[in-house]
């Protein structure tokens, strides 16, 4: 037999491997070829494909490379050396290659051999992943003129949704369910916009919908769930989340949200039990710890809660939240030193912060810093003119300072903001008595007995009886 009948016997019968999938003997077959024919670039494009086949893509290049240095202008096989590049994790130079592919001269040659709408999808994929999302949906559209398939309306669904283009979205789910009217991904995307657009009555009856198509579907349980708990329907969103967590225990995220539910039910320690589980899952999971450090805190339990804000802390130290609550929760233990470092971070995060201020104030004057405390008030009302307590307790400090003008002026601020307050009245005479001024002290006092009678007296927070805690700490 001659070298050429054999090397064409051999595709004949690496051909007929390769369509049954059988792609071991097909690659045997090829690889014989391309020994006895060297320069035979068919052989070494299909032996590229089996070689992609079975997994071994940098091998399924060298071979498309090969094959494309016999014959420059082999268009599909730039399209599947697209492919393996792509595999690679190359997926810049693999849309190179493809966009060349379909736009060449020979492209038409490609698009009637192959399946234009696949490589269009392809393509579209690959700008999907470079996150050029317009390319991804002018690919995807190209796909699905060519062959409406509900997949790729899924796909292009969401490169619009990334594109900002939300109308397009929705049409495009719209599609994706009439293509695939048995596919749950349709309706769970349209649910799951609906959700993240905060259009929360809308985004029920999709979810709904593609759970009535699969009841196994996790992801569209925990929106429904999440949904639901938006609406005020907890104990329902709660069975939602639950059955998630059945269907895809591993999910950190769903644990969370069960746990944010019965927090909301004042069920503190189920919401601690759950939150725990989330943050096994996800031992960095900031959020849960932070959950758990306010669930601490409703039972009572001040150590655990500083430990919970401290373990979100190091996992999240930009949070605002949670470096607010450890600085409130060490005040409350009259942990000003901590206190203090936890509101100068505050307001290192958020300089116009008006509470962050005002706790780095009341910190320093709990530890007796009165002069670092001062500008740290002044600040603090400057950020928030209408904060009562901040012109209040910048008095009193003045008054400890024995700076009793100062004092008299920054509760005179305070008063104009909240005139009824007994609190205010009482807390001035003090300080007029100390000034040796007894008569306006009478009449302060005498007002401030009237104003605790009428029902109109705010209540306002004591910097006397914060101070007269401290005292009592220290002795």
């Amino acid at each position: 037999m001659s070298e050429w009948l054999k090397t064409e016997f051999l595709m004949m019968r690496g051909n007929l491997h390769l369509r049954r999938k059988s792609y071991e003997a097909a690659l045997n077959c090829y690889c014989e070829v391309t020994q006895l024919r060297p320069l035979y670039a068919t052989a070494f494009a299909k032996l590229g494909y089996c070689l992609a086949a079975l997994g071994r893509h940098q091998d399924a290049v060298v071979a498309f490379e090969r094959a494309l240095q016999i014959r420059p202008g082999f268009t599909s096989v730039y399209a599947h050396l697209s492919l393996a590049l792509e595999r690679l994790g190359d997926t810049g130079i693999a849309a190179e290659y493809l966009e060349r592919a379909l736009r060449s001269s020979a492209g038409d040659l490609l698009k009637r051999r192959s399946n234009a709408a696949y490589w269009h999808h392809q393509l579209g994929l690959m700008y999907y992943k470079l996150d050029d999302w317009k390319r991804a949906a002018d690919n995807l559209r190209l796909s699905v003129q060519g062959k409406p398939d509900g997949t790729v309306y899924r796909h292009l669904a969401l490169a619009l949704w990334r594109a900002g283009d939300t109308e397009g979205f929705l049409e495009a789910c719209k599609l994706a369910t009439a293509a695939s009217p048995n596919s749950a991904e349709a309706p769970f995307g349209l649910g799951w916009v609906f959700f993240n657009l905060e259009r929360y009555p809308e985004a029920v009856a999709p979810l709904r919908a593609a759970i009535e198509i699969d009841r196994t579907h996790a992801d569209a349980h925990y929106h429904l769930g999440m949904v639901l708990m938006e609406l005020g329907q907890p104990q329902e969103g709660l069975r939602m989340l639950r059955e998630a967590a059945k269907l895809r225990p591993e999910h950190p995220d769903t644990h969370y949200a069960i746990g944010v539910i019965l927090a909301a039910e004042k069920e503190f320690e189920d919401a601690i039990a759950a939150n725990r589980e989330a943050v096994r899952l996800r031992p960095n999971f900031a959020e849960a710890y932070f959950n758990m450090g306010v669930a601490y805190s409703e039972l009572g339990q001040p150590e655990e809660e500083i430990e919970a804000y401290k373990t979100a802390i190091k996992f999240n130290d930009k949070d605002i939240g949670t470096w607010g609550n450890l600085a409130l929760s060490y005040s409350q233990k009259l942990m000003h030193r901590d206190a203090l470092h936890a509101y100068a971070k505050l307001c290192e995060l958020q300089p116009d912060n008006e509470m962050g201020y005002y706790g780095v104030a009341t910190s320093l004057a709990f530890l007796d810093r009165y002069e670092e405390a001062v500008p740290n008030f002044q600040r603090a009302s400057r950020i928030a003119p209408s904060f009562i307590g901040a012109h209040e307790y910048l008095g009193f400090t003045y008054s400890l300072m024995g700076k009793f003008p100062e004092a008299v002026a920054c509760y005179g601020s305070a008063m104009n903001l909240a005139p009824n307050s007994a609190q205010l009245h009482s807390e001035l005479a003090d300080i007029y008595e100390r000034m040796g001024n007894e008569e306006v002290a009478r009449r302060l006092r005498s007002k401030a007995d009237e104003l605790k009678g009428s029902g109109i007296d705010p209540a306002l927070p004591n910097p006397k009886r914060a101070i007269n805690k401290v005292a009592a700490a220290r002795k």
